[in-house]
């Protein structure tokens, strides 16, 4: 038997891989860098919106409306801080760049009542409007993350084509705080775009 001729020579990519990945760290630190900072302020703010709820607690004369509000922007700090701090871990844990886009989704719930929760999620160049919400609009809430998620990756990725086009899209929910339930419905929400998409996970 004849032996076959391979059809072309080697391609040396190791100086480009290098160039590559000197290029993803700076943008990764860069990242990590400006999220933290974001997520410092968001802690001092909600450091300084308890300490002023203890305050009004303590004193007979606040008025329940004042208290109502300044529980409310702690909350709003929380749901931030948990959708900051989980973008920092993916930041230093992950290798990011414009090839792989990683969609942060959180779902906390009002310690002080279950039903109240906030729907946020946020990828490197877009956010979904934050949503409060409760047990009566929760299936109409996260149908609106759904569509909101589908628009972004048509966006986003190509099909077919050349792969070093491609664009991965990496959904991440936070596993802090989050109703069973509501972990269920996201979980069936990202199996779907999952069957849908190819380059989604």
């Amino acid at each position: 038997m004849k032996r076959k001729k391979p059809s072309s020579a080697p391609i040396e990519l190791t100086p480009l891989l290098d160039v590559i990945f000197i290029i993803l760290f700076i943008v990764i630190i860069s990242n990590a860098l400006s999220t933290k900072k974001v997520t410092a302020e968001a802690e001092s703010e909600a450091r300084e919106a308890r300490r002023e709820v203890k305050i009004l607690e303590s004193e007979a004369a606040a008025k329940d409306e004042t208290i109502e509000s300044l529980a409310a922007q702690i909350f709003d700090q929380e749901a931030l801080k948990d959708a900051y701090e989980q973008r920092i871990d993916e930041l230093e844990g992950s290798v990011i760049g414009r090839r792989v886009k990683i969609i942060s989704i959180s779902c906390i719930y009002d310690e002080n009542d279950t039903t109240h929760r906030k729907l946020t999620a946020a990828a490197p160049d877009a956010e979904f409007p934050a949503a409060d919400f409760g047990n009566d609009n929760a299936e109409a809430t996260f149908a609106r993350l759904e569509y909101w998620l589908a628009q972004y990756i048509e966006t986003n990725t190509r099909t077919g084509g050349d792969k070093s086009e491609r664009v991965i899209i990496v959904l991440s929910v936070g596993p802090d705080r989050i109703l069973k339930r509501d972990r269920e419905t996201l979980d069936r929400i990202i199996a779907g775009l999952e069957a849908k998409y190819v380059d989604v996970y």
